[in-house]
C-alpha cells in the first residue's frame, strides 16, 4: 500500500484532549474519536474519497477538476506552516465525513505574531 500525501505532517495532530477543560463521555482522543472513524490530515487521495461533495453540505463549490485539485493541493502544501485542513474518516466505507480547516496568518502586528482563523467547519449530514 502506498504511503498518503498529506497536506501536513499527520504528527501536528498529536492532541493531548485530557489537557483539555472540555469533558467527554464516552472518552475519546485525536488517535481514537470512535469506532470506525479516524482524524488525519486532508490527503491528495481525498479527491477520490468525498471530500468536494462533503464541501457542498457547506457551500458552493463548482466543478473542480482532478488537475485543479492536485494544483490547489500542492499550492497550499507548499505554504509550510499557513494551512492545515484536518478531515474525519469513515475507515469502513473510505469516506471523508467531516473537515475544518485552520489557516494561519503571519502578521507584523504584536511583534511578528500569528493569527489563526477556523474555516470551512462542515459534516456530513448523516453523521450529525
Amino acid at each position: 500500500m502506498t504511503a498518503m500525501d498529506y497536506l501536513f505532517a499527520p504528527e501536528v495532530l498529536e492532541i493531548d484532549l485530557a489537557e483539555s477543560s472540555a469533558t467527554f463521555n464516552p472518552p475519546l482522543s485525536v488517535t481514537s474519536p470512535g469506532e470506525g472513524l479516524a482524524v488525519r490530515p486532508l490527503a491528495r487521495e481525498d479527491y477520490d474519497r468525498g471530500f468536494l461533495q462533503l464541501l457542498k453540505e457547506l457551500t458552493s463549490v463548482g466543478d473542480i477538476s482532478r488537475d485543479a485539485w492536485d494544483a490547489r493541493f500542492d499550492e497550499m502544501k507548499q505554504c509550510k506552516g499557513t494551512y492545515f485542513v484536518a478531515v474525519i474518516e469513515d475507515t469502513k466505507l473510505g469516506k471523508i465525513i467531516g473537515a475544518a480547516t485552520l489557516v494561519v496568518e503571519k502578521k507584523f502586528i504584536h511583534e511578528c505574531g500569528m493569527v489563526g482563523r477556523v474555516e470551512d467547519v462542515v459534516v456530513s449530514n448523516e453523521y450529525r
